[in-house]
């Protein structure tokens, strides 16, 4: 496996997991309109920020060189996945910004006639989009690798 490889699929891990519980802190106890009034809620999402951060750079670390203590070598496939991972994270990160606005916006002010959005959403588009930029470009990377896989190592 390419430390590309790996490394996505630990990126995958890694910020899915806390994409998860980003979205089940958020949700669980109120929702968008309390979540800012409690602190509890508010230092376990930055605990899990920090707990992602800190789990990413150490996995980057303990990838940068094979447990077989070969050097590194990188073709130009990895070279061309890397850069086709960034670009379709990116627009995956676009999309996924865009399509929440709207159905915010559609929800609070078709639906419930009201244009008073609770701040808790800020919150969490923020942070969501921090890690669903992650787990995109990891997912991209993996996707192309399983596409382009048999073209050397896999």
């Amino acid at each position: 496996m390419t430390q590309l490889k790996k490394r996505a699929v630990w990126g995958l891990f890694i910020w899915g997991t806390a994409l998860i519980a980003a979205y089940a802190i958020f949700f669980l106890g109120g929702g968008p309109r309390t979540f800012l009034d409690n602190d509890t809620r508010v230092t376990l999402t930055r605990t899990v920020f920090t707990a992602g951060f800190v789990s990413y750079f150490l996995m980057l670390i303990f990838t940068r060189t094979p447990s077989s203590g070969k050097t590194l070598e990188k073709d130009e496939r990895d070279e061309f996945i890397s850069k086709r991972a960034y670009t379709t994270g990116f627009f995956s990160l676009m999309i996924y910004v865009f399509i929440i606005c709207l159905a915010l916006y559609a929800y609070y002010k078709v639906y419930l006639h009201d244009v008073d959005l609770p701040v808790g959403w800020v919150w969490l588009l923020g942070i969501t989009t921090y890690f669903l930029g992650f787990v995109s470009h990891a997912i991209a990377t993996l996707v192309l690798y399983a596409r382009m896989s048999g073209h050397g190592e896999s």
